[in-house]
Parts: C-alpha cells; sequence; structure tokens
C-alpha cells in the first residue's frame, strides 16, 4: 500500500513537472518575442526623438514603457516557473529517493519472511531428525551393534555402543544428503581415560550406510548361523560399569542432642556435638527423624548455645548417643542397588 501511494505521488509530481516545463518554453518563446519587440519599440522612439513631435514622442514612450513592462512580466514569471520547477525536481527526488528505501525494505522484508517460512521448514525436519535418530539408537541393541563394520586407523569398531553407532549412521546420512556441511563425531570420554578425537564423518556409503555397515554383516552372521558356521553365542556390547557411588550434600541442621554416627568398619564414628552442623543429608535426616536434629531453628536455641560446651567437653567418642546408623554401610547398599538396576536394564537390552 506504501508502494502504490508513492507512485501516484511521483506519478503527479511527473505530470506536474512536465506542465511548468511546457509553462516555461512558452514564457521563453514569449520573451524572444518580446524582446524583439522592446527592439524595435526602442528604435522607434529614438528616431521619434531625433525628427518627431512631442505627441510622437510621447507615443513611443508610452510604447516602450508597455513592452518593457511585458517583458518584465514575462521574466518575473519566468523566474517563478524555474523556482516551481527546481521545487518539483528537489520533490520527485525525495519520492525517488524514498521509493528507492522502500523498495529496498519490502524486499528484504518479503526475504525474511520467506526465510522464516523454510526456516520452520527445516526446524520440523530436524525435529522429525531428532525422534528418527532416537528410534534408530533404540533399534540398535547391545547385540547388533557388534557387528558395526566401520574401519578407522584402530582397526574395526566393533566395540562401539549402540547410540555411537546410531549417531554415526545418521551423521553418515546428513553428510551425504548435505554436501556443503562437514559433519563430525562428537568427542567421547575414554572409559580407561581421556578423550576420542573429533572425527569427520566422510559419506563412503552413500545413502545407505546402515544396510552396508550394520544389517549387511548381521545378514551375513545370521546365515553363518543357521547355518552351523557360526556360533549361536552372539557376541554382546558390554557398557563400561558406571560410577554407582551416590554424592552426599550436606545439609545444615540444628543438633537438639549431641549424636555420634557410624563411618565404616574399623573407622572412628562422626561425631556431631555442635549446636548447628553441616552433616551429611542421609545423617541429617536420620537424626531429625530419631528427634535428635531439627531442619527449622529451635525457641531454645540461646540455651543450648550457653549449655553445649559443659555438655560436650571432655566427653568420650563413644559416651555419645548413637544414631544406629552408619553412612559408609548406607553408601554401599546404594551402590548395590543402583548397580543391580542398571545391570537389569544391560539384560534387558540384550533381550
Amino acid at each position: 500500500m506504501a508502494r502504490l501511494k508513492q507512485n501516484l505521488a511521483a506519478g503527479s509530481l511527473e505530470s506536474e513537472l512536465a506542465g511548468l516545463i511546457t509553462t516555461r518554453d512558452n514564457l521563453q518563446a514569449r520573451q524572444t518575442a518580446i524582446a524583439a519587440e522592446l527592439g524595435q519599440a526602442i528604435t522607434r522612439r529614438r528616431e521619434v526623438l531625433i525628427q518627431g513631435s512631442d505627441a510622437a514622442i510621447a507615443e513611443a514612450e508610452h510604447a516602450c514603457r508597455e513592452v518593457e513592462s511585458t517583458a518584465a512580466g514575462i521574466a518575473d514569471a519566468l523566474a517563478e516557473v524555474e523556482r516551481r520547477i527546481g521545487v518539483t525536481e528537489a520533490k520527485i527526488e525525495e519520492a525517488r529517493v524514498a521509493g528507492e528505501r522502500e523498495a529496498a525494505a519490502a524486499l528484504l522484508e518479503r526475504d525474511g519472511k520467506a526465510i522464516d517460512a523454510a526456516a520452520e521448514r527445516v526446524r520440523q525436519a530436524v525435529s522429525a531428525l531428532a525422534a528418527a535418530q532416537a528410534a534408530l539408537a533404540g533399534a540398535i541393541t547391545v547385540t547388533s551393534s557388534p557387528y558395526f563394520g566401520k574401519y578407522d586407523f584402530g582397526g574395526r569398531r566393533s566395540g562401539e555402543a549402540p547410540e555411537v553407532v546410531a549417531a554415526y549412521l545418521t551423521g553418515h546420512m546428513i553428510a551425504t544428503m548435505l554436501p556443503g556441511l562437514d559433519v563430525s563425531e562428537a568427542m567421547r570420554k575414554i572409559p580407561a581415560g581421556g578423550w576420542t578425537d573429533r572425527r569427520l564423518i566422510e559419506p563412503t556409503e552413500h545413502d545407505l550406510p546402515a544396510r552396508a555397515l550394520l544389517t549387511d554383516p548381521m545378514r551375513e552372521a545370521a546365515a553363518q548361523v543357521r547355518a552351523g558356521e557360526a556360533s549361536p553365542d552372539l557376541p554382546r556390547f558390554h557398557r563400561p560399569e558406571p560410577d554407582f557411588t551416590p554424592d552426599v550434600s550436606l545439609v545444615q541442621v540444628y543438633v537438639l542432642t549431641p549424636f555420634r554416627y557410624g563411618t565404616g568398619e574399623w573407622r572412628m564414628p562422626g561425631i556431631v556435638s555442635g549446636v548447628v552442623e553441616n552433616i551429611p543429608a542421609p545423617v541429617a535426616e536420620r537424626a531429625i527423624t530419631a528427634g535428635l536434629a531439627s531442619a527449622a531453628q529451635p525457641s531454645n536455641l540461646a540455651s543450648l548455645h550457653a549449655r553445649r560446651p559443659a555438655a560436650t567437653e571432655g566427653v568420650n567418642v563413644f559416651a555419645f548417643l548413637d544414631l544406629g546408623f552408619d553412612l559408609a554401610d548406607w553408601k554401599a547398599e546404594q551402590v548395590a542397588r543402583r548397580r543391580a538396576e542398571w545391570l537389569a536394564e544391560q539384560d534387558r537390552q540384550a533381550a
């Protein structure tokens, strides 16, 4: 709409300029003619002044003044037309510049809308790709990943985790379909220590890397097992066990009664004797349940501060009230539970 208004305004100004130029041409023609007429009037007046009567001189003078007045009027009108032409040309130039600005801005806005629409389609495609990638990772089990047929400087990569194989296959397809992108494998922490390199994925298997690098070797192995040429005891990816040790945070509590808790066999117990202490969260939970500590500030806090030094000074470690809780045993139970859950999940994935 703004562009249409600018075009209409520019057209009106062009018409106005054309009219002014025509007027200027007409005035210039009249100016030329009146100049010749003025020259003739001056010549007549000169002759009359030399030879004529007073009446003839007066008539010649009057004729000259009329022509001179007309010439002055034409010159004044011509100057005004020139001024108006200049103003109109300036407006046309402003309209031209404004039109160029509007055209450039409209071009950017148009391209921006097109890019947003195209980018949204890419976003949706990437979102669908992420879901498909997750499905691929779920389809590759710990009994299928050992057939991964990719080779590198270290030999065949048959010991990769299923998610690593899925990531490579997906990256391979992206690199194949989008040759303008460099696709690399992410750096991964090695259980033995250190990190893998960020390796560039080279699309050597065209657009069917899963078939060439994984499922074809699996079909070949299946045929060999069926024919009795290979053992039915299939290879399996064994995921390195993670560290199951729980992170134990410290919790601030108000100690109502000093106590001790176990820290492991043949180790000295932990003593909690201050009025305000930061202690392991499992210990704090058990102490609060037992009524030996409080998470909220007690009303007798000042009295506790006053009486606590005398109640704990010189007291034997084992004379403190036993919480009946061993933090080391609790950690061992957590490790055992987490490991059992992890092993069950590995068995489920291999099933």
